[in-house]
């Protein structure tokens, strides 16, 4: 190994450290702000609440609000929860069950939102993904973290050190925490099913719904995860300030230097944990992908898969070793954010409110089916404020890189 190698190695090893530091200390900061909280009035009594009232099954449940809906058959099991997240107590009950809370509905207890939630994650992708989920027992939580946007002169967001003896003078610092605030919002969904489903013990509702409820909440937290805009919903990759755009080779293509340079802005420390993200209409060009810039075109060699593959096996699974998803989510071929490679566990996803599930009969009076409303409250955005420039060298470096709408 020469001189220069040795050099190299040594700088690369730093900087892997010094990026896994960062993470290191961004999660002990978050368990220690954790730690500090206590759940709310308000929880407290949702948790009493779920603990001392029981359904056989996730099905009795719903027929319990389907029959309090239809005819008014009160069943002391069912706990309403309204907008704030608040147990109505019994002279508020009756009003707050007629419909004038909008955004309220009745508690599903944990086993029942568990199993809602199991179907959600097998579809999900950032939050299945390594995301941290942050619980929150308020309506806002402040989350710290490093302000690290370059290591040319400090590390850790102002930490300098010297070598003893390079300098007589010392100055102190310390790394400068800033806050990353996450905002409860309120996600609600809602589908229509028939009525006939509550035959049999309502065992097709609850499938029905089980299922409809579990897809549709992971389907849209991750666009929201992915290209929310922030404000009133939760702040996504695509639209995050940390994230990096890689200016894409020719408009509407996606060539193999693309992957390349995309690959070459990741934090060192996330190359061993990110994925890609692309939209389906990126799947042809990467199987149709030559070397450099070349034209895609008949004989020419192609480097994502083996030339005797043919059709005959499946594709690979992996970009430079790391899993991709096709999904639609994604912007559509030659937009921003068409393809993408992200490390989620830079990604921070707040969880409010326990699950709630409402019904109305009178929506689809005349077809025989039952409007069913779910509602819980979530925010999500990256734990980074900007990207980070490295100590050597001049592109700036991040855990969300995605390709450019224009060359």
């Amino acid at each position: 190994m020469t001189k220069e190698e040795l050099q190299k190695y040594i700088e690369d090893r730093v900087k892997e450290t010094a990026d896994e530091y960062i993470a290191a200390q961004l999660k002990e900061q978050i368990q220690d702000a954790l730690g500090k909280f206590t759940p709310s009035k308000e929880e407290e009594e949702v948790n009493k609440a779920a603990k001392e009232k029981k359904f056989k099954s996730f099905g009795e449940f719903l027929t319990a609000v389907y029959n309090y809906r239809q005819g008014g058959q009160h069943d002391e099991r069912l706990v309403y929860v309204d907008s704030s997240g608040k147990i109505a107590s019994p002279p508020e009950s009756k009003t707050m069950t007629e419909g004038t809370d909008s955004a309220g509905g009745f508690l599903v207890f944990e086993e029942y939102k568990n199993q809602i939630f199991q179907i959600g994650l097998e579809k999900a992708i950032v939050r299945a993904n390594g995301a941290m989920i942050i619980p929150m027992s308020s309506d806002t939580i402040n989350i710290p973290r490093v302000e690290d946007t370059s290591h040319a002169s400090s590390v850790f967001g102002g930490v300098v050190a010297y070598w003893e003896g390079e300098t007589s003078t010392m100055t102190a610092s310390e790394p400068k925490w800033g806050n990353c605030k996450l905002t409860a919002h309120q996600l609600a969904g809602y589908t229509k099913a028939s009525n006939a489903l509550l035959a049999d013990a309502a065992i097709g509702l609850e499938s029905f719904i089980r299922r409809a409820f579990g897809e549709a909440w992971a389907y849209y937290e991750d666009v929201a995860f992915i290209s929310g805009l922030g404000g009133g919903e939760p702040l996504g990759i695509l639209n995050a300030p940390c994230t990096i755009t890689v200016t894409r080779q020719a408009n509407n293509k996606v060539y193999y230097n693309d992957l390349v340079n995309m690959w070459s802005r990741l934090l060192p420390s996330s190359q061993s944990r990110a994925i890609w993200l692309l939209n389906p209409e990126v799947l042809p060009e990467l199987m149709k992908m030559g070397a450099g810039n070349a034209a895609q075109a008949s004989g020419h060699n192609l480097v994502w898969i083996n030339r005797d593959q043919g059709a005959a096996k499946s594709i690979p699974g992996t970009i430079f070793g790391r899993p991709f998803f096709v999904t639609e989510k994604m912007s559509a071929l030659g937009s921003e954010g068409d393809i993408g490679v992200f490390d989620f566990g830079y990604y921070l996803i707040g969880d409010r409110q326990t699950l709630t599930i409402d019904a109305s009969t009178h929506v689809y009076f005349t077809t025989n089916c039952t409007a069913w409303r779910f509602v819980l409250r979530v925010d999500g955005q990256p734990w980074l404020a900007s990207p980070i420039t490295p100590r050597n060298g001049s592109n700036t470096l991040s855990p969300f890189v995605t390709l450019s709408s224009t060359s």
